[in-house]
Order: C-alpha cells, then sequence, then structure tokens
C-alpha cells in the first residue's frame, strides 16, 4: 500500500501523523496559551495539505478539485499581505523599507503572488529597499520547503547583523516572525531618531504587546481568534477576506485585542535596553 503512495505519499502520511498529534497537543494548551491556537491552525493547514495529497495519490480525487481548493486558500493569504501593504502605505507613506523574506522555491508562484500582492496594497507608496532571506550561520537556503522554519532557526544576532546592513531603512516588514530571544534584538535599544519601525506577517505575536503598544511594531497580522475555516469561497472584497481570517494588531488597538482575547499576549516581556 505505502509503496503504491510513492515518496511524496508516504511523507504525506508521516507529516499528517505528527501534525495531528501537534493539532491535539495544542488543543489541550489552547485556553493556557495564546500561542497554542495559531500553531494549531498552521498544523490544520499542514493536515489538509497532506490529506489533499493522499486524495491525488489514490485518485479520489482530481487537480480541478485541489486547485479550486488552493485557489481560494490563496485569496486568504494573499488578502492579508494586501491588507498589511495598504496599513503600511497609510502610516508610513514613502518610508525606505526593508522586506524580510523566507527562502523561495522556483516551483511556487503562491509566494510571488502574495508578495505582489504586498506591493499592490503598498501602492506605490512604499520604497522598497531590499527583500533579503536572513540565514542562520552554517545553514545554506533550501528552496524546497523541508527545512525547518526559519524562524525557528533564527537568532536575534542574525536579524542584528541584516538589519546593521541598511541603516537607512526605517520600515522593517517581516513575512518569517522573529528570533525566539527576541529581546537580544538590537532595534528595541536604538535611538528614537534611527530606530527602525517593524511590522509583521506570519509571525507569532505572543511576546510582543509592549513592543506593539509603544509602537516599535508599527502593525502585526495575526490570526483572527474567530476565524473560520471551511470550503465556502472567500468574499471577493479583499477586506472581507481579511476579516474572515486575521486581525491587523497596532498601537491604537493592542489593549482593547488583549482584553478581549484571554491569553492572546504573554505577559509583558522585558525587551533589551
Amino acid at each position: 500500500m505505502l509503496q503504491s503512495l510513492g515518496v511524496s505519499g508516504i511523507l504525506a502520511v508521516v507529516f499528517m501523523a505528527i501534525s495531528l498529534v501537534g493539532m491535539i497537543i495544542c488543543s489541550k494548551k489552547q485556553n493556557t496559551s495564546a500561542i497554542a491556537k495559531p500553531i494549531a491552525v498552521l498544523l490544520m493547514v499542514v493536515v489538509i495539505g497532506c490529506a489533499v495529497t493522499l486524495l491525488i495519490k489514490t485518485g479520489v480525487i482530481g487537480n480541478q478539485a485541489t486547485n479550486a481548493l488552493m485557489a481560494n486558500e490563496l485569496k486568504y493569504s494573499k488578502s492579508s499581505y494586501f491588507i498589511l501593504g495598504k496599513q503600511l502605505a497609510e502610516k508610513m507613506p514613502n518610508a525606505k523599507t526593508l522586506l524580510l523574506i523566507d527562502t523561495v522555491n522556483p516551483n511556487d508562484k503562491r509566494s510571488g503572488e502574495m508578495m505582489q500582492a504586498f506591493k499592490d496594497g503598498a501602492a506605490g507608496k512604499l520604497v522598497f529597499s531590499a527583500e533579503i532571506t536572513p540565514m542562520p550561520e552554517g545553514i545554506k537556503p533550501d528552496p524546497t520547503g523541508m527545512m525547518m522554519p526559519l524562524s525557528e532557526l533564527l537568532k536575534a544576532k542574525d536579524f542584528n547583523t541584516v538589519i546593521s546592513k541598511y541603516p537607512a531603512c526605517n520600515l522593517i516588514v517581516s513575512f518569517i516572525g522573529l528570533p525566539r530571544d527576541i529581546e537580544n534584538l538590537n532595534v528595541w535599544s536604538m535611538p528614537s531618531d534611527k530606530q527602525p519601525k517593524i511590522a509583521l506577517l506570519n509571525a507569532s505575536t505572543y511576546d510582543l504587546k509592549n513592543a506593539i503598544k509603544t509602537g516599535a511594531v508599527i502593525a502585526a497580522v495575526t490570526m483572527n481568534p474567530a476565524a473560520k475555516f471551511d470550503e465556502k469561497p472567500a468574499p471577493k472584497d479583499v477586506k472581507d477576506a481579511f476579516d474572515v481570517r486575521y486581525i491587523m494588531l497596532t498601537p491604537d488597538n493592542v489593549d482593547k485585542m488583549a482584553e478581549g482575547n484571554k491569553n492572546m499576549f504573554a505577559p509583558d516581556k522585558v525587551l533589551k535596553k
């Protein structure tokens, strides 16, 4: 049976099993840890992807159904990129912007479409200085997507090295999250006239309430606690699609969001001074 699935099918079974275990663990911790739900959602996406792979391998569904499902999910993802671009263009017009991105699989057109959605949202009001993929020392980029998420591999020193090379950029947009040792990021202790603002997508915001409240993190897209995951077509309006899945955390609403969503944030983490 397994031999008939091929290598990709076997990998799908393995990743699905691991993800299901992870979802069970996260479900037990979602009432005590705010990060558990976003992780569970990501694992669910992995499970769906693996299930689709297996259904294709076993001939249960064809490419048409698969493409429709992936296209619908892409609409949701693109809405988050577009709305973040729009938000930053409104709050920091003409900002010199450094984009921190993941390794790009040349066969994956979705990454390019999502980044284009971000730029479309910015509508020419941001100045893009560079797109950089920070890499930990000794680790080479893996465009296949089989490498651990960069947010799990990168340390603050890796971010500090990249950011130091672009002192003219007053806006840093990270699509790969922030390192776990965020307290060691140099950006927190920079003089106000040299401190770039940070914007985040695909990041854990659990430890960032204070950073958002003070404006060091000017905007962060995170999962809507009331997000609905089903096969219904994504709303045609990009803002409506965004609202189904995501919320935008800003200095203006972070306290209200924290009050309305218990365990969304950890107790304030002391940042480097």
